[in-house]
């Protein structure tokens, strides 16, 4: 009986036969059956790679090569009782199966232990010679493929657990927000009853006045009365005898009379003044609890008035005695900020917020207000900055100090980096030529904690321009000391003229194709993704949904060379197909563009995702709605801080 090794062609591992199964020898001196060499001819352009040792032969045609006679020989001699046990084996292997089979293969009749990655299929040992040859196909092992799964699934499930610490962490933030905002509002309702009381107390009194009011115009009615009668008895004197008891009578009247009239006096005068002083400063204090809930970042400390001389004077608008407030007005909107007396004649300015200055108010722009001032200081997080001049009285440089120590002769004015952000006057260098605005975010759910802490600002999209007047250019290492892992940009995205919301994406590794989304966010070169519109929508409502945009060149979906020659073919990890995966482009002629996964597609991998999209995705499935996608445009980008 012919040995396996020797009966069976070592690609297909069936029996050989004298029809599609007849043994061939190539000139190497392997032996294989007819039909798997003329698959290999087909595939290979009449061009046979020997399977074992690779030697190459070319063959016009499969029957001029010599017929393995020994081998046909022990074949036909146990053809009836190979073919008989030949079917229980392929059973009883299709039955049993290796323990990290994929399945098995009906083409070849072997056990898929293998996986074709450029492919997507599992494939057993004989596709890896003929339909997936490692030359072309990256083909892995099922042990692999299932670690690399089980890796896959085990960073989703990581995400997962980290988002939802990230929630908690919110939790936890607005619960303190919620915390401080209930001490607050308790020690307002305090003050409210007190303000209530003190009405009543009002109340009374001038219920109190009322009464005594009353009285003395009943009185007053009575001595009228009195002087009638002694005007009508003057009028019926007859005798010299009766002259000096009027005269008497008259004077008792008299005196009578002016001691009335002095109570009366000062009953409308001292007494009345008094009253009004107290329903006034009542009323100043009712309206300050009022404007206490546009107000409540300010502080209520006792202060007095910050005076130097007239040239080095801030100025100060007094809404109460008890709170110094700096009104500043930007683009014909007022901001207001408390102010705190330090000690060595400094002043600390407090967070800006909108506010409505009454006729009494003074108002001040920044640029007026920072003239005045000798010296001034912003406070970061890490170190202050001192506010210098930069080329005109309209422009300011923020230098970082190497020190904290300020001169103490001199008046100062300290302000927190939100209120100069906030009043929409910091600009950052991106390159030696280019600025980008840095402003503050104006809805801000993810900033409650977490990792997300940081998203309170936004840096712009560079301009070809220079910041203009009355700005303050934030003095660093180019952008670089601002933006910090994780990178997070957003893209901002309009339709029909208007603004409709931002998508915020964090990139999730530092390989070629995320450093180059950022620098088309920021604009670190010449070109942007600011102005572009989404291109493209495939698998509409089904599985594997996405959205393609990001070509800066024609923005017609034909452009998009990469900022970097070098980008890989992929990346450095796969990423199973989710919700708001970030992805790049397959095509190397339009390597800038990137795609966003709007739906999963199960058990999927993506080797070119870098990022991923943590907010806004009801923004992109709002714009997938539009009749034209191309309609949607990326008005604005940047880097979120």
């Amino acid at each position: 009986m012919a040995s396996m090794s020797t009966a069976v062609c070592q690609v297909c591992f069936s029996c050989y036969d004298s029809e599609a199964k007849r043994p061939r020898i190539l000139p190497c001196g392997h032996t294989f059956c007819s039909q798997c060499l003329l698959n290999i001819k087909e595939r290979n352009d009449g061009l046979i790679a020997c399977p074992l040792c690779k030697r190459e032969t070319k063959v016009t045609d499969i029957s001029q090569l010599t017929t393995n006679f020994s081998i046909l020989d022990l074949t036909s001699q146990d053809d009836q009782e190979e073919g008989a046990q030949l079917p229980s084996k392929a059973s009883a292997k299709a039955e049993q199966g290796p323990p990290l089979s994929a399945g098995f293969c009906e083409d070849h009749g072997q056990h898929q232990l293998f996986k074709c990655k450029s492919c997507d299929e599992w494939i057993c040992h004989v596709c890896t010679v003929i339909e997936h040859p490692m030359s072309t196909c990256n083909v892995i092992s099922v042990k692999k493929a299932l670690e690399e799964t089980r890796n896959n699934i085990n960073a989703e499930v990581e995400q997962f657990i980290l988002e939802h610490n990230q929630t908690f962490d919110r939790i936890g933030v607005y619960d303190k927000e919620l915390q401080t905002l209930e001490k607050e509002y308790k020690k307002k309702s305090l003050e409210l009853e007190h303000v209530v009381e003190q009405y009543k107390q009002a109340e009374q009194s001038v219920a109190g006045e009322l009464i005594k009011l009353k009285e003395a115009q009943e009185e007053g009615l009575s001595k009228l009365q009195d002087l009638k009668e002694l005007q009508i008895r003057v009028s019926k004197l007859s005798r010299i005898q009766d002259t000096d008891d009027c005269s008497q009578a008259v004077s008792q009247c008299k005196e009578s009379v002016q001691t009335w009239t002095q109570d009366i006096l000062h009953m409308t005068s001292g007494q009345n003044m008094l009253i009004k002083s107290q329903m006034h400063n009542l009323v100043n204090f009712s309206m300050e609890l009022m404007n206490w809930n546009t107000l409540k970042n300010l502080e209520f400390s006792q202060l007095q008035a910050i005076t130097d001389s007239a040239s080095e004077s801030i100025m100060v608008s007094l809404i109460t005695l008890t709170k110094p407030l700096i009104v500043i007005k930007k683009d014909n909107q007022a901001f207001c900020a408390s102010v705190t007396l330090q000690v060595n004649n400094t002043a600390m300015v407090g967070e800006l917020c909108p506010f409505i200055p009454s006729s009494s108010t003074t108002s001040i722009d920044f640029k007026d207000l920072m003239k005045k001032i000798p010296e001034a200081y912003v406070r970061g997080q890490k170190t202050y900055y001192r506010i210098e001049k930069h080329g005109n009285e309209d422009l300011f440089t923020m230098v970082p100090m190497n020190d904290d120590s300020m001169p103490a002769d001199r008046l100062h004015l300290l302000l927190p980096m939100n209120t100069l952000i906030q009043a929409g006057v910091v600009w950052v260098p991106i390159t030696k030529e280019r600025f980008g605005h840095l402003t503050k975010r104006q809805e801000d759910p993810e900033c409650a904690g977490g990792a997300t802490a940081k998203h309170g600002y936004q840096l712009h999209a560079s301009v070809d321009h220079l910041p203009p007047g009355e700005s303050y250019i934030f003095k660093c290492n180019l952008y670089e000391d601002l933006i910090s892992q994780p990178v997070v940009v957003f893209l901002r995205l309009a339709w029909r003229g208007k603004t409709q919301g931002d998508i915020i994406i964090e990139l999730e590794d530092d390989s070629l194709r995320s450093k180059q989304f950022l620098k088309l966010c920021i604009r670190d070169s010449e070109y942007s993704y600011r102005g572009t519109s989404l291109l493209t929508i495939s698998n509409f409502r089904s599985q594997g949904e996405m959205v393609t945009g990001g070509d800066y060149e024609k923005n017609d979906g034909t452009g998009g060379q990469p900022l970097f020659p070098d980008i890989p073919t992929t990346e450095k990890t796969s990423r199973p197909v989710t919700e708001g995966l970030l992805s790049g482009s397959f095509n190397r002629t339009k390597g800038a563009q990137f795609i966003i996964y709007t739906r999963s597609l199960p058990r999927a991998l993506d080797f070119l995702s870098f990022g991923r999209v943590t907010a806004g995705m009801d923004v992109l499935k709002k714009a997938m709605l539009v009749s034209n996608i191309r309609d949607v445009i990326i008005e604005d980008c940047g880097a979120v801080l």
